[in-house]
């Protein structure tokens, strides 16, 4: 939208037109879908400042924008469950196959106690998955209204939300934060997760997080600055779970 603003007030600037007209248009309510920039446009188009031609390429030009910028918008429509419990996994399993789905049944000979302390399994090491959305938490309206792209997320120092952490009960952590835009990854092990000093306890057990007591369950509120000592790019999942999941194990 910020492209389309520049390039409608560019050719009003160009343009020596009625300012009575583009004022009351400008102080006008916003009624989809005849929003101010629509208006303005029909406008220009009216008085030839601009040709129907030109019209549908700024059309065209701000889809493919919005295309790009939203392309994560749905997962901000997900319900939290489905989110948070299905969606990174499966996401983690589809990147990379070699994952194997923390289950009773895949894991019978190896953990047969095993109660869901962790979500995947690869060559022994345990990882658990977790993603967070960033999204304005000062506004009203739906997650996918409140939606940040990573630009906005960066520019608002938005902390990261993981919670219902164990790190007693897997080895390595993979954490998605998801901006409307892009998607981010830190991979970290559960040491590295008691050494940031962020963990906090949580509702279930009030010792958690507390020094000399076994961390059971926790949570962190971290900025993209406080993880950029794990991040990773997409493509390094896979190697960063296995070099520092084999020094833990």
């Amino acid at each position: 939208m910020k492209e389309l603003n520049e390039q409608i007030d560019l050719l009003l600037k160009n343009f020596n037109g009625d300012h009575s007209v583009i004022e009351s248009i400008q102080k006008a309510d916003s009624i989809h879908p005849f929003s101010k920039e629509s208006r303005l446009m029909a406008y220009l188009l009216s008085v030839g400042q601009i040709t129907y031609d030109e019209y549908v390429q700024m059309g065209n030009e701000f889809y493919r924008r919005n295309q790009k910028n939203s392309q994560y918008l749905y997962l901000f429509d997900m319900a939290p469950r489905t989110f948070g419990q299905t969606w990174g996994e499966q996401h983690i399993r589809n990147l990379f196959p070699q994952f194997i789905k923390a289950t009773k049944e895949n894991l019978a000979s190896l953990y047969p106690d095993f109660d869901g302390e962790f979500d995947l399994w690869l060559q022994g090491i345990r990882v658990e998955v977790k993603a967070c959305r960033a999204n304005s938490t000062t506004t009203k309206g739906s997650l996918a209204s409140r939606a940040y792209t990573h630009e906005e997320a960066l520019g608002y120092g938005f902390k990261y939300h993981y919670q219902q952490l164990k790190p007693s009960c897997c080895d390595v952590f993979i954490w998605i934060g998801v901006c409307k835009d892009k998607l981010l990854y830190w991979v970290l092990t559960s040491n590295e997760l008691q050494n940031t000093g962020k963990l906090g306890s949580q509702h279930r057990n009030e010792n958690t997080g507390v020094v000399g007591a076994e961390v059971f369950e926790g949570q962190v509120f971290m900025t993209e600055e406080e993880l950029m000592p794990y991040e990773v790019s997409e493509q390094e999942i896979l190697v960063t779970v296995m070099k520092k999941g084999r020094l833990s194990i």
